[in-house]
């Protein structure tokens, strides 16, 4: 239910950005300290516009997050009544917050300034020049027996896969066969022992360099150790990569020129604050170190050169 309100709110929020008349919605109130949608949706600024959609999906975690919002108002409120916004370093990191928010939201502010051209054109030209970038990856079906050593004699275990091997090899069609009788990996009642991608970065080296030396369908791979015991490998299919069309991959050039057009307006636009040069304390290292590091206490460069205290 929690959810359910706080969604609809946070849509209606959305859709009037009116931010002022959301400090009048109540979300939850306890001991006198009450969190607004206005509340709400401050935290919700720090969760990237692209993931706030999945965050609200889930109750749980949306009922949590009302709670620490409100945990945090209450022991502010706590913080104010015994003067800690009065002491300086608080009031020092108060400004620091508040200058990296300003920071941030003039960014994003600029971002939204800049007129980008229409980018078509230099998306199909970025297309044709590096045809070989826009290429699918394709992927080696294949299909394999696991023979685990666990609960078995290390003599056992090779004979076993000695024996898998052989038959394999002799009749690669009854593959399923071997997979159902002997293999010990706990997915094959889902999978009968398929991967889609035998060369897939997620699976270990060893069982990816035995895929790819196969190369005929139907062919039977050496016997393959990994940590997970023993593997017979048969190559079912090779789904190989193709060129792909223009219009399947424009929007996706298109975003990354756009990206790269704000990256190097936002370039310039920094450069212009540093045509003046920044001044920096030469003794800064030595001043930090001074505040921040107890007497006597080396640094890591000075424990590397063998200095001691």
């Amino acid at each position: 239910m929690m959810r359910k309100i706080l969604g609809v709110a946070l849509m209606a929020g959305a859709l009037t950005s009116a931010f002022a008349a959301d400090a009048d919605v109540q979300i939850v109130s306890q001991g006198g300290t009450t969190v607004t949608l206005a509340d709400i949706n401050a935290f919700m600024q720090r969760i990237p516009a692209d993931r706030r959609v999945g965050f609200l999906d889930n109750a749980e975690r949306v009922n949590q997050m009302v709670t620490n919002v409100l945990r945090d108002k209450q022991l502010a409120k706590l913080a104010t009544e015994q003067r800690l916004d009065q002491d300086l370093a608080v009031q020092a990191q108060i400004a620091f917050a508040t200058r990296e928010i300003l920071s941030k939201e003039y960014m994003l502010n600029l971002d939204k300034s800049f007129k980008i051209p229409p980018m078509e054109q230099a998306a199909r030209e970025q297309y044709l020049a590096h045809k070989r970038d826009y290429v699918s990856s394709g992927s080696v079906e294949v299909q394999h027996v696991l023979i685990s050593p666990n609960g078995r004699l290390d003599i056992e275990v090779k004979a076993l896969v000695d024996k898998v091997h052989s038959e394999a090899v002799a009749n690669p069609g009854g593959f399923d066969q071997l997979v159902e009788k002997y293999s010990d990996d706990p997915s094959k009642s889902k999978n009968k022992g398929h991967i889609e991608d035998g060369t897939s970065d997620k699976l270990v080296p060893a069982f990816v360099a035995a895929v790819k030396n196969l190369k005929t369908e139907g062919e039977i791979s050496p016997v393959v150790q990994t940590q997970f015991g023993y593997h017979v490998i048969k190559l079912v299919k090779n789904h190989p990569g193709r060129q792909l069309a223009f219009s399947e991959v424009k929007a996706q050039i298109e975003a990354k020129l756009k990206q790269d057009y704000i990256a190097e307006q936002r370039r310039i636009f920094l450069s212009k604050l540093d045509e003046d040069t920044a001044t920096v304390n030469p003794d800064l290292v030595e001043l930090l170190h001074k505040r921040y590091a107890p007497a006597g206490t080396l640094t890591p460069t000075e424990a590397a050169r063998g200095k001691v205290q």
